[in-house]
């Protein structure tokens, strides 16, 4: 229902879009499924797409925490560079962010840059790399309690893959496996004896039917 103000206006929503209401609710009710397993987060990563800072800040509203917990915005986690052939988009810059009420560190030094991010016909490979890259660095500085990485829907994957111990996957598994990722959903990773492990979700995924847009008008044949 509101967007925030940017540069480039309207325009700038092309190559960067937000969700829909829909979207918005789905990040505050998984938000408030983790606050209701006792689930605690001390630490919050995003990536700088503006539909991944939407459902940032919902789950951390849904776990009570939006005032409490700033936004590292690390523009590491940025989806696979190849789907965007012309230029990574020009996302909302963090002033327009908090101006338009999102609580964002403006502190933090992301472990990759934009500037960084030039290289279009980025691998499938090199895109696992710089997510592994992201998920180490974050890991060796130690934080201490849980961390909450809010991405994408190949997130979950390219990010725990390598720390996990496992290769990379094909750029056709990869794009398989995408398909199968619902909204918001949750990958955890637990360390157990100095290894990393995938255990279950403290919450169920969220479900809902399909509900594909309405054609009045079929009722006119």
């Amino acid at each position: 229902l509101h967007l925030p103000n940017r540069k480039l206006g309207s325009k700038g929503y092309t190559k960067d879009s937000p969700l829909t209401q829909i979207g918005i609710h789905q990040g505050l009710l998984t938000g408030e499924a983790l606050r209701k397993a006792g689930v605690t987060i001390e630490h919050v990563y995003c990536s700088p797409s503006f539909r991944c800072v939407q459902t940032c800040d919902a789950v951390l509203r849904g776990l009570g925490k939006k005032d409490d917990l700033k936004i590292n915005l690390e523009p590491g986690l940025f989806e696979w560079l190849v789907w965007y052939p012309e230029s990574v988009p020009n996302w909302i810059s963090v002033e327009e962010l908090i101006a338009a009420g999102y609580n964002i560190d403006t502190s933090y030094t992301p472990k990759i840059s934009q500037a960084e991010l030039m290289n279009t016909h980025e691998t499938c490979e090199e895109f696992y790399m710089r997510s592994a890259y992201v998920t180490k660095q974050v890991v060796a500085s130690k934080p201490v309690g849980n961390i909450l990485f809010v991405a994408h829907a190949c997130s979950l994957d390219v990010c725990s893959r390598d720390i996990l111990g496992y290769a990379p996957r094909s750029t056709s598994e990869m794009t398989k496996l995408l398909s199968k990722v619902p909204y918001c959903g949750l990958v955890t990773l637990a360390k157990e004896e100095d290894k990393w492990k995938m255990v279950e979700a403290p919450c169920p995924p969220l479900t809902h039917t399909n509900n594909q847009r309405f054609d009045w008008k079929m009722l006119q044949q």
